[in-house]
């Protein structure tokens, strides 16, 4: 039959013989071809208007022709930036099916932001010249658009105490979906330089562009911690990464280094001088140097500058002489530590003890004092106590003094032995730190001579080596026992 609509269709029948002899036709009543097209589908949608995955096109009202039964939709998309001006259709999918109505998975454009609209036609059993027209959606499905991250992310304090570190953020910008959430993550280094993976930390339920939340950080002195934030929308969607700068576990500095007194040793001096020089301090931070002597409060070099050589915020290595306040005869105990400006994070101590002693000198009398070899002998005792008490190596004096047998003529070089010690003093003291204060005057040393008359200190006729040292002694007293064994006045 003719399957052009509108057209008729008739038919003849002949008999044949043997002989081939045809007898005549007999024609047949006419039949009208009556195929029409399928129907579109009168409805076609798709499930979401914004998406991050699939979404689900669905179409209904379709219908088949006049003979041509449906067997099937095709489906094509377009794709547009703004929802105006669209592409090329392209082909999706054919779906069979002879059912009216139908559903179908599909995803929205690759590009975040645009826009996507699909179109269906009916497909029937008389071939693609009766397939329905398209029926384009009623709506598109857009690419969800990720959220902007913040654009501000610190953590506080850069260098802590406690282990409570406060976590700011803000600049946050939604994406096509309102916020959802912020998940947080950390890595840890132990220098700063080599990091852990990132760690999930904590997940924060808001859908402000800006927030605060305080986290534990690690305990462990010296660790670096570092944080990222990331933005999830409702649709599930998570932005880039953002990095916080590095907080640090604070470390407390190292114990200082303390050079003198040395413990349990002596010394003549009432006021006294601490050697202190600054450890490490590992977060780079100054330092402040502290002393307490007995029970008393601690005295710092910020708040106390007046006691002590530099004085201050220090640091690393730096050396600083400590002035006591008058302190009484007999035993003490002196602690010392560093702590870090910011944080004031306290050192070990370290605790020295050390006594004062009598002043072990016989006055001696112009012209009625007769000078002893004792009263050497106790100069030699007590410059090897101070030396001790400084961290010096006691002298080891060239020869024994011993009274009325010493020969007199070495008496100069005995002298000497002694001046060179209380110049070794002076110069570890005066040479210890930058700074002048606290420093011992240099010595202006008196001529020594030759000799001592008799009654006299003419040194010209010594009748003894203890009459011969009385002059020295008597002339030089005061600048060796004030000057290095006392707070130097003279």
């Amino acid at each position: 039959m003719s399957r052009v609509p509108g057209t008729y269709t008739q038919f003849g029948v002949w008999t044949i013989d043997n002989l081939d002899v045809y007898s005549s036709e007999k024609i047949s009543n006419s039949i009208y071809c009556d195929i029409t097209a399928c129907g579109a589908p009168t409805a076609c949608s798709v499930s979401s208007t914004l998406a991050e995955g699939n979404v689900t096109l669905s179409w209904s009202g379709a219908s088949s022709g006049a003979g041509n039964t449906i067997t099937s939709y095709e489906i094509q998309y377009s794709d547009s930036a703004d929802n105006s001006t669209w592409g090329a259709w392209t082909a999706l999918t054919i779906t069979v099916t002879s059912t009216t109505s139908g559903s179908v998975i599909v995803s929205p454009p690759t590009t975040r932001g645009y826009y996507r609209r699909y179109r269906v036609r009916t497909r029937g059993t008389a071939g693609e010249s009766f397939y329905s027209d398209w029926t384009i959606s009623s709506n598109t499905v857009r690419r969800n658009t990720l959220p902007i991250p913040p654009t501000s992310f610190t953590a506080t304090p850069s260098i802590y105490e406690t282990n409570t570190v406060t976590l700011m953020w803000s600049g946050t910008i939604p994406g096509t979906s309102a916020i959802k959430q912020y998940v947080i993550q950390q890595a840890t280094s132990a220098d700063g330089i080599n990091w852990s993976v990132y760690e999930a930390l904590t997940t924060i339920i808001s859908s402000a562009t800006s927030g605060t939340h305080q986290v534990n950080a690690s305990p462990v002195p010296g660790m670096y911690t570092r944080y990222r934030i990331s933005v999830t929308d409702t649709l599930d969607a998570v932005s880039s990464h953002v990095v916080s700068n590095t907080v640090k576990k604070n470390s407390p500095p190292a114990a200082p280094i303390i050079v003198s007194p040395m413990t349990g040793k002596s010394t003549y001096n009432t006021t006294p001088r601490f050697m202190i020089t600054t450890g490490t301090e590992p977060d780079g931070q100054t330092q402040i140097v502290e002393v307490k002597i007995d029970s008393g409060e601690w005295v710092n070099s910020v708040d106390n500058p007046e006691r002590f050589s530099t004085s201050g915020y220090l640091g690393n290595g730096v050396s600083t002489v400590y002035q006591a306040e008058p302190l009484a005869v007999g035993n003490h105990t002196v602690t010392f530590r560093c702590l870090d400006s910011d944080i004031e994070s306290a050192s070990t101590e370290v605790v020295r003890t050390f006594t004062i002693l009598p002043p072990p000198f016989e006055t001696i009398t112009a012209n009625e004092t007769v000078v002893k070899a004792a009263h050497i002998q106790t100069l030699r005792t007590a410059l090897n106590i101070v030396l001790s008490y400084y961290n010096l190596s006691p002298v080891i004096w060239s020869e024994e003094i011993i009274a009325g047998r010493t020969t007199v003529k070495k008496w100069p070089f005995h002298i000497t032995e002694i001046r060179k010690a209380i110049d070794t003093i002076i110069t570890v003291v005066n040479g210890f730190d930058s700074s002048a204060a606290f420093d011992i005057p240099p010595v202006t040393w008196l001529p020594i001579g030759t000799g001592l008359s008799k009654g006299g200190c003419d040194a010209t006729n010594p009748r003894s080596y203890t009459d011969a040292v009385r002059c020295v002694i008597r002339q030089q007293h005061s600048c060796i026992l004030q000057g290095c064994f006392f707070k130097y006045t003279n």
